[in-house]
């Protein structure tokens, strides 16, 4: 019978499932569905993650490279991340045995600008879809425009906002705006980029008053203080080997790993330098307020109507006197353009291209 396989080489510890509901449709639909993890990997080590994991159709393998011996003739792989990591070997040496490959990316942007082993990719867009092309015309058969598997928990993440500010000290009498720092691999090599943020953090804890301010991370900050193992990567190299706000921002409230979308769900707005969880914002119809975005490189799509850019010299003002606002239409559009949808249904979609 034609299997799928599941592959999955990095643990995100903010999205610790993201695959399941994926695994689950598969199985729903009568197809049969296989799970591989590297022997060590978190999922089986940790003892929460293995009540879930160690209760799927599980492959473990000793050496990723192993994998190709799992697969039959006309099985499927499905694996994200398949142009770097672990995940790159192992597809290529799938595509060399003869199986198809169909590759789904949680943040979407690198398809554009880096080519993988995989005959078969999904998209979070049509213009995404179309750069791809455009980079790389004759590197795949066909590529799916599904919307993106991660955004998926946008659509269902419910906080009851009271609860959640007093979870973490925060006055809920206040308005609570969230510092998203980049990629911290990323961010080391942006001069100037912690003093950028360092800087919004006193702007906002000594100019308004009415404001509470926290730290939500990206992905790969969070693991800095993770023991280093199959499932696990570090890229806190530029700040040895931390966490990176506590370097910006020692002492600053930090949002847990896994409730970074009830985070996004209770605040009133966001404030960005050059992450693109600029992407992600309109998700929740929440204003985005960029912060001296002109002065590093950005890899995302602008639009005044569901962002914002301003100095930090404006900030003050800008939050003391609430002159910033959401387009909700607008968001709506953005999400359709860039995002494809913002259903929750994205792993339903990529299941029906298997």
């Amino acid at each position: 019978m034609r299997s799928v396989i599941i592959f999955s080489d990095m643990f995100l510890p903010t999205f610790p499932y993201l695959e399941i509901p994926m695994y689950k449709y598969l199985e729903k639909q009568g197809v049969s569905v296989v799970y591989a993890l590297q022997e060590g990997d978190i999922r089986l080590t940790d003892r929460e993650l293995s009540k879930t994991f160690a209760s799927l159709n599980l492959v473990v393998l000793r050496k990723p490279k192993t994998l190709p011996s799992h697969l039959e003739k006309g099985d499927l792989l499905l694996s994200r991340f398949a142009y770097k990591l672990t995940a790159g070997d192992v597809a290529t040496k799938v595509r060399a045995s003869g199986h198809k490959i169909l590759m789904y990316d949680p943040s979407g942007i690198d398809i554009r600008v880096r080519a993988c082993p995989a005959q078969y990719l999904t998209s979070k867009s049509e213009s995404l879809k179309r750069a791809t092309l455009k980079k790389f015309p004759k590197q795949y058969k066909q590529i799916f425009v599904t919307g993106t598997i991660h955004n998926d928990a946008a659509a269902t993440t419910i906080v009851d906002r009271t609860k959640f500010m007093q979870s973490y000290g925060l006055d809920p009498d206040k308005k609570l705006v969230i510092l998203t720092p980049a990629n911290p691999g990323e961010m080391g090599h942006q001069k100037g980029i912690n003093n950028e943020y360092t800087k919004i953090i006193n702007i906002v804890r000594t100019k308004c008053p009415g404001y509470e301010i926290v730290v939500k991370a990206h992905p790969l900050d969070y693991t800095a203080s993770m023991k280093l193992q199959p499932g696990i990567i570090h890229k806190n190299e530029h700040y040895g080997n931390k966490h990176s706000w506590e370097q910006f921002a020692p002492g600053i409230k930090v949002i847990k790993a896994d409730e970074g979308y009830k985070a996004l769900k209770a605040c009133d707005a966001v404030l960005n330098v050059r992450s693109s969880i600029a992407m992600e914002t309109a998700l929740f119809r929440k204003p985005l307020i960029n912060i001296n975005r002109s002065k590093y490189t950005t890899n995302w799509p602008f639009d005044s109507k569901v962002m914002m850019d301003v100095t930090s010299g404006d900030l003050p003002s800008i939050l003391n006197d609430n002159d910033y606002s959401v387009d909700e239409k607008a968001c709506v559009e953005y999400c359709k353009r860039e995002a494809f949808s913002d259903d929750g249904k994205a792993h339903v979609r990529r299941q029906n291209h298997k």
